[in-house]
């Protein structure tokens, strides 16, 4: 009776001491994210800094997490469709997810990314931050850039919001002949492209 006793005891101190048990996870596995604090359908959100807009984007879905200080938008059929906006332009993007940091405003892209500029200016990669404080666009990715018939590539990059100051940390390549080189890193026919 008295061991059933201490039982009844510990259990009853964990529960009031605010304790939950769960069921073990196998190692290595990430507990399930929390639910989202608020749901929202087909939403349209513009972020203005002293009545100058910061960014606009349109998305299927909303979640918005208070509790770790973002909004994640999503594709369900459409992509989410972000604008953002700097003094020397704005950059039109479409990706698949967008996560909004609620207290510097700071944005950050995630799969599918195709960025286009007012001047026709062209951006790819999977993953893209935009720092609103500075207007600035970063990521480790590997990236292509299209500018008039200039191809370049590679991996990892910092540019302004109007893609017209872009620099490409490694990898770099670059092609002069606009849509029809985004190939020219396919390895050549055996035979061609040697030095005689």
């Amino acid at each position: 009776m008295c061991g059933r006793a201490l039982v009844i005891l510990a259990g009853l101190g964990f529960a009031l001491l605010g304790g939950v048990l769960h069921p073990a996870r196998a190692a290595g596995s990430t507990p399930p994210e929390p639910p989202p604090d608020l749901r929202l359908g087909q939403i349209h959100m513009v972020e203005t800094r002293e009545g100058a807009p910061l960014w606009e984007l349109w998305a299927d879905r909303a979640e918005l997490r208070e509790r770790e200080g973002s909004a994640v938008l999503v594709k369900e059929q459409n992509p989410v469709r972000i604008v953002l906006y700097a003094p020397q332009g704005q950059l039109t993007c479409t990706t698949n997810r967008v996560v909004i940091d609620l207290s510097s405003k700071d944005v950050r892209l995630e799969g599918a990314i195709v960025a286009r500029t007012e001047q026709g200016a062209e951006l790819r990669t999977e993953a893209l931050r935009w720092i609103s404080a500075t207007r600035r666009l970063t990521t480790a990715e590997p990236v292509i850039v299209t500018r008039g018939g200039l191809v370049s590539r590679g991996r990892g990059m910092e540019a302004d919001t109007a893609l017209e100051r872009v620099r490409l940390f490694h990898n770099i390549t670059s092609q002069v002949g606009g849509a029809e080189a985004a190939g020219f890193l396919r390895p050549l026919p055996p035979g061609r492209g040697q030095v005689r």
